[in-house]
C-alpha cells in the first residue's frame, strides 16, 4: 500500500511562512475556528515536521476545510491541500505504435520522476484488442515541484506529441494559454500571418515558418524515429 493510499481521506498542512517550530496546540486550536475540533479524528506527521497531516470525522468538516487555501497559526502560514498522490498518468497523444514503448521510457525518464510503466491506450470493447496512437506512462514523482520538468509537448519526426499530465491545469496547445482545451479555443487566428489573436484581412505581418508549419498537416511517420525534446 502506498503512502498516497494511507492518507488519501486526510487533508494536508505544509508550512510555507514562519518559524518553523511547531506548536501543535496552536494548530489545533486554529482549526477550531474553522470547524469543531470533535470533528478531528487524527492529526500527525510522518517525520518531516513542516508536513502535518488531519483526518476527519466527518467529509463535511473536511470540504469546508479544504475551501481554504491557508491557515494562518500565529505568525505561520500553513498551505492547506490534499496529500499528494505519487504516481501520475501521463498520456502522450498522437504517438504511432511503430514508436517502442523503449524510446518512449527513454524520454520520459527525464522528466524528474521514476517510470513505473508504459502501454498503448486500447479502444473501448469488443474493439479492446486495437490499439490507439495515444501512450499512457505511469511516473512516480517524489513531490509536485518535480512534475515542473514534465513538457506540455514534444515532437517526434516532426509530430506535435501534447503530453497530458493527470492533475494539471488544461492548457491549449492552439494558443498556448492555460485554463481551456484546443477543442474549446475560440482565439481568433488570423488568415494572412498565421498568428493566434487576431483575425485582420488587411494584416500586413509576414508569415513565420513557426506559424505556417503549425497550421499545416502532421506529416506521416517513417521507420525512422528522431525525438526532439
Amino acid at each position: 500500500m502506498s503512502r498516497y493510499q494511507l492518507l488519501q481521506e486526510a487533508v494536508g498542512l505544509t508550512l510555507i511562512k514562519g518559524d518553523d517550530r511547531i506548536n501543535r496546540s496552536a494548530i489545533i486550536a486554529a482549526i477550531g475556528k474553522i470547524v469543531p475540533v470533535a470533528d478531528l479524528e487524527s492529526f500527525g506527521n510522518l517525520g518531516d515536521q513542516n508536513k502535518w497531516f488531519i483526518i476527519f470525522k466527518t467529509n463535511l468538516s473536511k470540504m469546508k476545510f479544504l475551501e481554504l487555501e491557508n491557515l494562518i497559526v500565529n505568525e505561520q502560514t500553513f498551505a492547506i491541500h490534499k496529500p499528494y498522490r505519487e504516481v501520475k498518468l501521463i498520456r502522450l497523444l498522437n504517438v504511432p505504435t511503430a514508436i517502442s514503448d523503449d524510446y518512449v521510457r527513454d524520454i520520459t525518464s527525464k522528466w524528474g520522476g521514476t517510470v513505473i510503466n508504459i502501454e498503448c491506450e486500447t479502444l473501448p470493447r469488443p474493439y479492446s484488442n486495437i490499439k490507439t496512437f495515444v501512450r499512457r506512462v505511469r511516473i512516480k514523482f517524489a513531490s509536485h515541484d518535480a512534475e515542473q520538468k514534465v513538457p506540455l509537448s514534444i515532437k517526434i519526426v516532426g509530430i506535435n506529441v501534447p503530453v497530458l499530465l493527470e492533475g494539471r491545469l488544461k492548457v491549449c496547445y492552439r494558443c498556448k494559454e492555460s485554463g481551456h482545451v484546443k477543442s474549446e479555443c475560440n482565439k481568433l487566428k488570423c488568415q494572412i500571418c498565421y498568428e493566434i489573436g487576431h483575425d485582420d484581412p488587411a494584416c500586413n505581418k509576414q508569415r513565420t515558418y513557426a506559424n505556417v508549419a503549425s497550421a499545416s498537416t502532421t506529416p506521416l511517420i517513417t521507420p525512422r524515429i528522431d525525438v526532439q525534446v
